[in-house]
């Protein structure tokens, strides 16, 4: 049975992105549901280290984004960035 891994990411300052995960090595799983937090009052930006909201749709608060299903994902490549200082994301992932 596949392992689910649960986690949350919270921007310490907007216009900053931010690894979904801390690390800088491969955090290797087959697919990832990330959920901008309800509490959010501005949007999340949602890509890799060039996600910035010039270039990325937004995700409003509650919202949800599923990747993978292919081959599998690397959590420390997934960034973030917020538009109000202090908000994020929850996520949920499926071990690979």
């Amino acid at each position: 049975m596949p392992k689910l891994t649960t986690g949350s990411k919270t921007v310490t300052a907007a216009g900053t992105r931010e690894r979904l995960v801390a690390v800088a090595s491969s955090v290797s799983v087959r697919g990832v549901s990330i959920t901008a937090k309800p509490t959010n009052t501005g949007k999340v930006y949602l890509g890799d280290s060039t996600v910035a909201s010039t270039n990325t749709p937004p995700i409003a608060a509650g919202d949800a984004v599923a990747l993978g299903g292919g081959d599998p994902l690397n959590l420390a490549d997934i960034y973030i960035d917020v538009q109000v200082s202090g908000e994020g994301v929850d996520w949920i992932a499926v071990d690979a």
